[in-house]
């Protein structure tokens, strides 16, 4: 082991401790293709990012999830965590960068994980569409979720778990209405961004003797808003299906 010196590392070098796994958090295990170092934070391969999500993925375990739709695949590490961690008999992505696509499959291809599928844009008329059995619905698509949350208009999510970042900085009232939409068909719980993440994420590089830049709270999250950097936090909503 290396001792501990001032020069900063290369987040790459985290690769050689866990043998291109993620060693910490529900992905525990799930490989991480060599190609992704570059791209992926720090809590992402560390398996740490957005921590105050991970007690709700173990609560999911008893919700029998069978069939997944992802809304908002970006670097596959949610798409392929999901599906390594479920192991379900169908994720279907909607991402509508297509040059995430491939970033989004190599994930599954490096962890020989099958039974995916990788859309587009996700589409008021797509949803409407919507004839698949959906156990659960995780969904981060930067404001657009209030055209696609809606029990009522798509009947299919009466019966879907919803996990929800929320954006309320580009809507108004965003949680009240989503709220309201789905307080007759579902349980509703509100999670806040873990900002103790830093810390986690400080002592495990510090059980490494290792001194990676990271972005930390609460510069990690930001948007552009006429033309400026706004710092955001991470906003979620459990929606909870009443019955099995």
């Amino acid at each position: 082991m290396k001792m501990y010196k001032s020069k900063k590392d290369k987040k790459e070098s985290l690769k050689d401790f866990f043998n291109n796994k993620i060693y910490f958090g529900p992905f525990t295990g799930l490989k991480v293709p060599d190609a992704l170092y570059k791209i992926l934070t720090v809590s992402e391969i560390l398996g740490m990012y957005e921590s105050c999500l991970h007690p709700l993925f173990s609560q999911l375990f008893n919700r029998k999830i069978k069939n997944i739709v992802l809304v908002g695949g970006n670097n596959g590490y949610y798409s392929a965590g999901l599906n390594y961690l479920y192991n379900p008999e169908k994720i279907v992505i909607y991402e509508i960068v297509q040059e995430l696509h491939s970033t989004i499959s190599s994930w599954f291809e490096t962890n020989n994980l099958t039974n995916y599928e990788i859309l587009g844009e996700a589409t008021v008329d797509g949803f409407k569409n919507w004839k698949e059995k959906t156990d659960l619905l995780l969904i981060d698509c930067e404001g657009f979720e209030v055209q696609l949350l809606n029990p009522i208009e798509f009947e299919w999510q009466k019966n879907t778990d919803v996990i929800v970042e929320l954006h309320p900085f580009y809507v108004d009232r965003l949680l009240n209405i989503i709220s309201e939409r789905f307080s007759e068909t579902h349980e509703i719980e509100i999670i806040y961004d873990d900002f103790s993440e830093d810390d986690k994420i400080d002592k495990i590089l510090k059980g490494l003797n290792l001194n990676i830049d990271y972005s930390h709270h609460p510069n990690h999250r930001w948007i552009k808003e006429n033309g400026k950097k706004i710092f955001t936090s991470g906003l979620f909503m459990f929606l909870k299906r009443k019955t099995l």
